[in-house]
């Protein structure tokens, strides 16, 4: 194997990982209500949270970030922006699973855990971001929307480098993307 085939085996193998519906491994696990089919119909921590308690919606969200965070932090001497690239392997794997019929999560847990990974600073201040906003308004699809907007300028100030810098504004429109439902909601009321 040359160094393009072992890339192109990383890139599979992430998506494979970010495939792992943890929201439907907690949920065969714990026998709980089937998030795709209360609540929001979302296989996400919010949504477990939601139908399932408290438990199923921490272990959703930690199995969520962690499949983000680890395959990120083993590669973690690569240039952050090599990084980001695979991490949005992971994150098509959570949004368009293998294992649920090419349907998944929203991908914020899993956004967490790989910018985490890849810049301990960034990764920090987004998730900060997102409990201000859930302290001030205990609305979960809120927090995502502001703090992943609020991404990139957290990015440029952080990393300042140009190529990074579009990679985290394509996240933002996918996080953005995922989220229109909620945005739609919060516009209405």
């Amino acid at each position: 194997m040359g160094p393009n085939s072992d890339i192109y085996f990383i890139f599979l193998l992430f998506y494979i990982i970010g495939s792992l519906p943890f929201a439907l491994i907690v949920h065969n696990l714990l026998s709980t209500n089937d998030p795709r089919e209360l609540g929001s119909k979302n296989p996400g921590a919010t949504n477990m949270y939601r139908v399932a308690g408290p438990l199923a919606g921490v272990l959703t969200f930690t199995g969520d970030f962690l499949k983000g965070f680890i395959p990120i932090y083993i590669l973690v001497d690569f240039e952050p922006t090599i990084l980001y690239l695979a991490a949005f392997f992971i994150l098509a794997g959570h949004m368009f699973s293998i294992f649920n019929r090419f349907s998944g999560g929203k991908g914020v847990a899993t956004s967490f855990g790989f910018l985490l990974a890849i810049n301990l600073k960034l990764g920090l201040i987004v998730m900060l971001m997102w409990v201000l906003v859930f302290a001030l308004k205990r609305i979960s699809g809120l927090s995502a929307i502001i703090s992943f907007i609020l991404l990139p300028f957290i990015a440029l100030f952080i990393i300042n480098n140009g190529e990074f810098l579009m990679l985290s504004i394509l996240h933002t429109g996918v996080i953005l993307i995922n989220h229109r439902n909620n945005i739609k909601e919060l516009l209405q009321s």
